[in-house]
């Protein structure tokens, strides 16, 4: 987990939320969903174009 993970993180909650607030189990359980989220994403995105990932396409066309 790095440092710019966990600004990510804090950046999400309204108040102040400092470091020893968490135990390194509930970060470590926070910042795995944020991958997964990060994660489903990606991969909604390119199975929707699809057409991306074509070998065929030289760069120009896209």
């Amino acid at each position: 987990m790095s440092e710019r993970d966990l600004y990510k993180l804090f950046s999400e909650y309204d108040g102040e939320v400092d470091l020893s607030d968490f135990t390194v189990e509930e970060l470590t359980r926070l910042l795995g969903r944020e991958n997964e989220r990060d994660r489903s994403y990606k991969e909604k995105y390119f199975s929707y174009y699809d057409d991306v990932k074509s070998n065929s396409l030289k760069k120009q066309d896209w």
